[in-house]
């Protein structure tokens, strides 16, 4: 049961650092600025933190731990968390941050924020990919 709560908690956790974190980023700098949005982006962080830390835990249905121990599952889900969902969100706020300015349409900030956290995501997914291939060479 622990492993499929786990399984719903990322799906959900990527959907909303993918679909609905640019449009917090928009809100949150159009609400209080640059130090809102960065507030706001650094807590998105320590959630994404938080689950990885938690995946990578027996608690979290790794099985893993009980052969390698948690010193060993630990670093490889916050690199691959940190790139696949930290790297989009840090992202779409850049690019908030850079056009926020210009861009006067909260529709079209959202849009921009999307596009590059998706790219972002894809980004991410090739940088795991190159760690995990240079890891195992």
């Amino acid at each position: 049961m622990t492993r499929l709560l786990v399984v719903w908690l990322a799906l959900l956790l990527r959907l909303g650092c993918l679909l609905l974190f640019p449009a917090l980023a928009a809100w949150a700098w159009r609400a209080g600025g640059g130090r809102r949005l960065w507030a706001v982006t650094a807590a998105a962080l320590g959630v994404v933190l938080l689950f990885a830390a938690l995946a990578a835990s027996a608690a979290g249905g790794n099985a893993l731990v009980e052969t390698h121990g948690y010193s060993y599952t630990l670093p490889g889900s916050l690199l691959l968390h940190g790139l696949t969902l930290g790297l989009p969100m840090v992202a779409a706020s850049l690019a908030v941050r850079g056009a926020g300015g210009r861009v006067t349409s909260r529709v079209a900030l959202y849009a921009l924020g999307l596009l590059v956290a998706l790219l972002g995501w894809v980004a991410g997914i090739v940088a795991a990919v190159g760690v995990v291939y240079g890891l195992m060479r």
